[in-house]
């Protein structure tokens, strides 16, 4: 569980230091996109109860996935702006807010590297359980 909770936590740092740096280029509309992917990851620590621990991973995974597909778009502007250079025009420049998205987008491949493979794991508790009583109708 700590591990999760680390795991949410360095991602929320990464994506609030991401957002400043988007709000202090001007970069408003893309700040607001940061804000509402930032608000999936916040909204798994607010989560409480039997399953705590799934809905933590639930929120850490699409939060990733969402930082993902941004970092994604970015890395695909930049590299297809190379094209440019062959018809004249400049290639685009990366700012710092897309460079700590790049970054945040790498730790995203990790966390959903590793939670997949975490969620994929077998519950010990189901393997210790009979099913003696069960029948294929109830």
């Amino acid at each position: 569980m700590r591990s999760i909770n680390r795991m949410l936590a360095i991602m929320l740092i990464l994506s609030l230091v991401t957002f400043i740096l988007y709000v202090i280029e001007g970069q408003y509309l893309f700040s607001l996109v940061i804000l509402s992917f930032m608000s999936v990851l916040i909204s798994g620590f607010q989560e409480f109860g039997s399953n705590e621990y799934t809905f933590k991973i639930a929120h850490l995974y699409v939060g990733s996935i969402l930082f993902l597909i941004a970092a994604g778009y970015v890395f695909f502007t930049f590299t297809f702006s190379i094209v440019n250079v062959l018809i004249g025009e400049e290639i685009y420049k990366l700012s710092p807010g897309d460079v700590m998205l790049l970054i945040t987008g790498a730790y995203s491949i990790i966390y959903v590297i590793h939670l997949r493979k975490a969620a994929l794991k077998p519950d010990k508790t189901d393997l210790m359980s009979t099913d003696a009583n069960k029948t294929c109708c109830h």
